[in-house]
């Protein structure tokens, strides 16, 4: 069984500048979640997927591979499926097993990503996962200043948690899916798909500043 792992990096980010080299405990982002891909010890080969050469430096002594991207899967209107979808297109190796990290969810544990590899052993794809914080039965639309529930919660007064069923959503943290299935899908939900539910305090994704004091502050 030949397991890749990619790890997608842009360079630019709009909300938070230099994001993936941005230091969270005196190291770069970008070295948290590549060391604890290393260390799973699950994957005959990871790669660096980034157009910013720094980025591969920092986390090149971890026996990581660089991969350019391409500029047109740089920019902000692409997205990392996209970019992800290339790089397999290109890659000229067999494997039966693909599945990428984001570096800005540096908090994933190695039993969760083994967790994650023994799972897709019986499905077509997994995706990690963490409980959404606000029920999404009290979502409503606003027009103007027109209040719209979505759901019938609020208007039947069914707002006890025991009326809320608990929803999910994916944490960010990876994807994993069978070689096949992601070439021939190009999508992580479709077919049989299995999740890995992480807790809050593993799922923290990083985008602005207020969330690097938030892992600060957990650390």
């Amino acid at each position: 069984m030949k397991r890749l792992a990619v790890i997608p990096a842009r360079g630019g980010s709009t909300r938070l500048k230099h994001k993936n080299l941005y230091p969270l405990g005196n190291k770069p982002l970008i070295k948290w979640i590549t060391e604890t891909v290393v260390q799973s010890q699950r994957f005959d080969k990871i790669i660096i997927s980034t157009d910013n050469d720094n980025i591969f430096y920092a986390v090149c002594d971890l026996g990581v591979e660089f991969h350019s991207r391409p500029f047109e899967f740089s920019t902000t209107e692409s997205t990392v499926l996209d970019a992800m979808m290339n790089l397999i297109s290109n890659t000229e190796e067999q494997y039966d097993e693909f599945a990428y990290f984001l570096p800005t969810c540096p908090f994933v544990s190695v039993t969760d990503i083994h967790n994650g590899c023994s799972l897709l052993e019986s499905c077509d794809s997994v995706v990690s996962m963490t409980e959404m914080d606000t029920p999404i039965q009290l979502a409503c639309f606003l027009e103007g200043n027109k209040v719209l529930p979505v759901f019938d919660n609020l208007e039947c007064g069914l707002t006890n948690s025991k009326y809320i069923k608990k929803y999910y959503k994916p944490s960010g943290a990876f994807y994993m899916s069978k070689w096949g299935h992601i070439v021939e899908n190009r999508n992580f939900f479709r077919g049989n798909v299995k999740g890995v539910l992480m807790p809050k305090n593993r799922s923290v994704d990083i985008n602005t500043v207020e969330d690097i004091k938030y892992a600060e502050a957990m650390l």
